[in-house]
């Protein structure tokens, strides 16, 4: 996920976020086909889009004997299970057996834990069953789950869409033109086959953003611009269009949605070091110098060993430097060693295979041996891995802390206390609030996900107040060492 911190650099929030379901099970089209069902006839039927809310979906239906049972069998996007839910009269109560009824399904999706991104592509099918045991069940149809509060126009090409709305035509033709040509590039390169739609929806403004995300702190929600986010599990990218680097974003999340479809496994995510390194390798317009932080990271003993990059650093300058030296990294893997090792790769992950299985398998070298091989392409100095038995930390005897003792009341009415020497020291601060968090790669929804830039599932992306601030911290560092 690309974005903006106005005065600190927060963790981006997972979006690859997984509906809660009363039924859950395996999505197969084939298992229902509409059939006749004699007596059972539906009038109509209906589901739109109350996003940010929900989606509602609707059907009368009429049967010479009472209907018992009104369902609605879904799947979001390109995840793996459906969800089966059964319907509630127009006021709410449970369905009671009738010959005619009128009935209604809200499927919530305001909170994180069932957020859909806007974009996302549900199938569905109503299921009805009488009293008889007669049953009836549509064919599978497809709704867009648009933000309801624009009315949006869309634009085709090879598999992918783009929503905008307002006169940005365009700009979304720019994101288009983008995003087919970072897949024409980065799946060969990644070895996906699929002809899975990706869809992307398209923002004018930042606070258009901001609420079509889910759910999150009002701090994060006032500090935080979004320029992008993927989720791999629905194939669905947001994008800010206006920003300045809308293009080199679109190309950035819609690799993270190739990443996740051919390496992400039911067992593990793709650690954040390659999966952010090929997102950036697939960036058609890279906005930093992440080349110069290398090289500062190089000639100040700042590089960091891949063994400790399965998550983002927590400063500004370390960011920048993850991002550089990912990629760096990234390109040697494709340049080096051809674009038939990385497919191989990403299959080994797919199959659930660790990190260092992978790359044994297909480079020949385990995490700390494809590090060497980097900074061999430096002509910097192996790295040798510490001994863990003697990084293993000492023991200290724990503080102990005593309750305050408190003195007797003088006459005068006043509360006198004494606090206990230890409950006296000072503890530890805790971090002001100006301190900058960890920034850390977010789990993907085995929903979305997608993961949410989950690519997915998901995904953590740099962001400009990270990169200025630590260009700031480079440079000053760097005179420092000059004097």
């Amino acid at each position: 996920m690309k974005k903006h911190s106005m005065g600190r650099l927060f963790t981006a929030i997972s979006a690859v976020a997984v509906a809660t379901v009363s039924v859950l099970a395996m999505f197969q089209p084939s298992d229902v086909q509409a059939q006749s069902a004699g007596p059972l006839r539906i009038n109509s039927k209906s589901i739109e889009s109350e996003f940010p809310s929900g989606f509602r979906a609707k059907v009368e239906a009429v049967s010479e004997n009472e209907i018992t049972n009104v369902a609605l069998r879904f799947r979001v996007g390109q995840r793996a299970h459906g969800a089966y839910e059964y319907f509630r009269a127009e006021d709410g109560a449970r369905l009671a057996p009738a010959k005619e009824i009128k009935a209604e399904l809200f499927w919530r999706t305001s909170d994180s834990s069932r957020y859909i991104p806007p974009g996302t592509i549900i199938s569905y099918s109503f299921e009805l069953e009488d009293s008889k045991g007669n049953k009836l069940a549509t064919e599978f149809e497809q709704f867009v789950y648009h933000d309801a509060r624009f009315k949006w126009e869309e634009i085709s090409k090879e598999g992918v869409t783009v929503a905008y709305h307002g006169p940005v035509k365009t700009r979304a033709e720019i994101l288009l033109d983008t995003t087919v040509e970072t897949l024409a590039v980065m799946k060969p390169i990644l070895g996906d086959e699929s002809n899975d739609p990706i869809r992307m929806t398209m923002y004018n403004n930042v606070r258009e953003m901001l609420d079509a995300y889910p759910p999150m702190s009002s701090t994060i929600s006032s500090e935080l611009i979004t320029e992008g986010q993927a989720w791999g599990q629905e194939g669905v990218v947001l994008v800010l269009g206006g920003g300045d680097s809308a293009r080199g974003t679109a190309s950035h999340e819609v690799t993270h949605i190739i990443v996740h479809r051919v390496a992400d496994s039911t067992l593990r995510n793709v650690p954040s070091w390659i999966n952010e390194g090929l997102a950036e390798f697939g960036n058609v317009e890279p906005g930093y110098s992440y080349d110069i932080a290398v090289e500062f990271a190089t000639g100040t003993g700042r590089l960091m060993p891949v063994t400790t990059m399965a998550a983002m650093p927590g400063t500004p300058e370390d960011v920048i430097i993850f991002y550089g030296q990912s990629r760096s990294i990234v390109r040697m893997m494709v340049f080096k060693y051809g674009q038939e090792k990385m497919r191989s790769l990403m299959a080994s992950l797919k199959a659930g295979k660790s990190m260092d299985e992978a790359l044994k398998e297909n480079y020949g070298v385990d995490r700390i041996g494809l590090y060497n091989e980097w900074l061999k392409e430096l002509d910097l100095p192996e790295y040798v891995a510490p001994d863990r038995a003697s990084a293993l930390p000492t023991t200290v005897a724990q503080a102990t802390v005593t309750l305050y003792n408190f003195g007797n009341l003088s006459g005068s009415g006043t509360q006198q206390t004494t606090p206990s020497p230890t409950a006296a020291a000072s503890p530890t601060p805790l971090p002001s609030a100006t301190a900058a968090p960890a920034v850390a790669t977010p789990t993907p929804p085995a929903a979305t996900g997608s993961g949410g830039c989950m690519a997915g599932a998901g995904v953590t992306d740099l962001t400009v107040f990270g990169f200025l601030v630590g260009m700031v911290g480079l440079g000053m560092r760097g005179r420092l060492r000059k004097q």
